[in-house]
Parts: C-alpha cells; sequence; structure tokens
C-alpha cells in the first residue's frame, strides 16, 4: 500500500501529475482519427474512436476517485486502530492504578487488623490484671477476716505481729535485691555506652583519614600533570588496552596524544591513537574520585583522518602494550 508524504495527503502511483503510463499507452493505441492527415476512412470511424478513448479516461477517473475512497478508508481504519490502542493504554495505566490502589489497600488493612490485634492484647491483658487484682483483693479480705479473728483471739496477737514482721522484713529485702539489680543494669548500661561512644570516637577518626585522604588526592588531581598521569594509569588497567593493542598487532604501533578535557567540571583525560594516518580511535578516562562507572569509555572512531584535529603525539605505547606519558 502506499504511504502519505510531505503534510500527510497520500501520493498514489495513479496521481502523479499528467497522464499516467496507462492512459499514455492507451491513448496512443487509439484508432487514429480518420481524416486526420490521410484522408482516408468516414465520420463514423472517427467518431467511435472519440467515444472509447472518453470512455477509458472515464473508467480511468472512476478507478482514481475508487483508489482515493479506498484509502480515505484505511486512513479512517488507521485512526480508529490508534484511538483504540490509545484508550487500552489508558484502560491498562487505569487498571495499574488500580492495583496498586488495592496493594496499598490492603496494607491499611493488615495494618488496621494488626493494630486490632495489639488492641485485642492490650485488652486481654488488661483483663488479667483485673481478674488478678479481682483476686488479691478476695486475698486481701480473706486476710482481714483472718486479722479480725486474731484480733478476737488475744492470744494469737504476737504469732499474728511475728508474721507481719516476717512479712516486712521479706519485702525489704525483696526491694533491696530489686535495688540491687538495678545498679547492676545501669552498670551494664554505662558500659554499654563507653562501647559506643570508643565505637563513635574510631568510626569519626577513620572518616577524618578518609576526608584527609580524599584531600590530598583532589589536591594531587587538581594539577594538571598529575591528572594526566593518574588517567593514564585508569586507561591502562582497563579493558579498552587490549582494543588498542588488537589494532596495534595489524597496523604497528600508534601516534598518540594525550590532553585533558577542560569543558567539563571533572575533567577527563582524552587519549587519540592514530595508526598510519589511515584509522583513529579516542578514549576518555576520568580520575575523579565523585565520578561514577564507566570512568573509562571510548569517545570515538573512524576511519577518515580529514576532518579530525591530528595534535602532535606526546605519548607511546611502550612494553606490554602500555600507554605512556612522553616520546
Amino acid at each position: 500500500m502506499a504511504q502519505p508524504e510531505g503534510n500527510g495527503q497520500p501520493r498514489w502511483p495513479h496521481e502523479a501529475e499528467g497522464p499516467s503510463e496507462a492512459e499514455s499507452d492507451t491513448t496512443a493505441k487509439l484508432p487514429p482519427l480518420e481524416g486526420s492527415g490521410t484522408g482516408n476512412g468516414d465520420t463514423n470511424s472517427d467518431e467511435d474512436g472519440s467515444e472509447d478513448a472518453g470512455e477509458l479516461r472515464r473508467r480511468l477517473e472512476a478507478r482514481k476517485e475508487h483508489l482515493k475512497e479506498l484509502y480515505d478508508e484505511v486512513s479512517r481504519l488507521r485512526l480508529a486502530a490508534d484511538e483504540a490502542r490509545v484508550r487500552a493504554e489508558a484502560g491498562r495505566t487505569h487498571a495499574r492504578e488500580l492495583e496498586e490502589e488495592r496493594e496499598r489497600l490492603r496494607a491499611r488493612i493488615s495494618e488496621f487488623e494488626e493494630e486490632e490485634r495489639r488492641r485485642r492484647r492490650r485488652r486481654e491483658g488488661q483483663d488479667r490484671r483485673v481478674a488478678r487484682l479481682g483476686r488479691e483483693l478476695e486475698r486481701r479480705d480473706a486476710e482481714i477476716q483472718r486479722l479480725e479473728l486474731l484480733v478476737e483471739e488475744r492470744t494469737g496477737e504476737i504469732a499474728a505481729y511475728g508474721r507481719e514482721a516476717k512479712d516486712i522484713v521479706t519485702r525489704k529485702d525483696v526491694a533491696l535485691e530489686e535495688a540491687l539489680r538495678r545498679v547492676e543494669g545501669l552498670e551494664r548500661d554505662l558500659e554499654d555506652r563507653e562501647s559506643v561512644a570508643a565505637e563513635l570516637r574510631t568510626t569519626i577518626e577513620r572518616l577524618r583519614a578518609e576526608l584527609d585522604l580524599e584531600y590530598e588526592v583532589r589536591r594531587r588531581m587538581a594539577e594538571p600533570e598529575n591528572r594526566i598521569r593518574a588517567g593514564i594509569d585508569l586507561f591502562n588497567e582497563s579493558e579498552h588496552l587490549r582494543s588498542v593493542g588488537s589494532i596495534s598487532k595489524s597496523l604497528g604501533s600508534p601516534e598518540v596524544h594525550v590532553s585533558l578535557d577542560h569543558e567539563a567540571d571533572e575533567p577527563p583525560v582524552v587519549l587519540t591513537f592514530t595508526w598510519q594516518g589511515i584509522t583513529w580511535q579516542a578514549y576518555a578516562a576520568n580520575p575523579g574520585i565523585a565520578v561514577e562507572e564507566p570512568r573509562v569509555y571510548q569517545t570515538g572512531a573512524g576511519e577518515d583522518l580529514s576532518g579530525v584535529d591530528h595534535a602532535p603525539p606526546n605519548a607511546r605505547v611502550g612494553p606490554g602494550g602500555r600507554v605512556f606519558l612522553g616520546l
């Protein structure tokens, strides 16, 4: 099917300007009009030929109109298909949003259920405490009744006082033991806090050492020559060194130019390799501390050196294929 061109209007093969090849061939094959040059024939033959040519042209025009209608129908169908795709995409987006909303509601329900379980446990604990207090009250009532009987029985007063004294001593002993346990707990907590403080001091010292090291590295990297040497070392440790070596096996040792790209905040080191004026490759190596991977990557390559700013070499490829600064 022919595709629309320009501003979206169809350009069918039969819609070129002027008569089509079929119309030209058909017109060329029409019988010549009698009386136009030869003077042979009659008037009926001339009229029949004109009618056939007109009928053929009308058929061609009708076919062109039919093809235009078919294209308009295809365009409407495509528009309807695009609208259906948009509606389907909107439906999928809405379904995803509903699914996310359902997950959020499930999470909220889980939180409500967990809160309800906590409340139920608190209520159960309160019920147990109430029951325990009820039993304690019953026990106290029984004790009061027993003490009243002891008061009534004068002979049992001394024994009752003795039991009360023993209870007081027991409670004091329990309170003393509890106080001792609290003191021991506080001592352990103090030891733990001292240990945490020591760990924090160690962490602070380590972070200070790392900060001093980073400051020293940044200070050295601020010098162009140090940054270039660090970039060359970073390139020598990368996998791109093998790519340069494989090309050098075929074309020989390349000319190497190393420079800094001063347009960036963290200027990378740019290494350009040129083999016999045939081909070239350029790589960037950024030794900056804050630079994320990849720290070494290819920036360009080509076979045509006409548009390349060919700078004189200031480095070389030495033993093991490694790059060294200086010739």
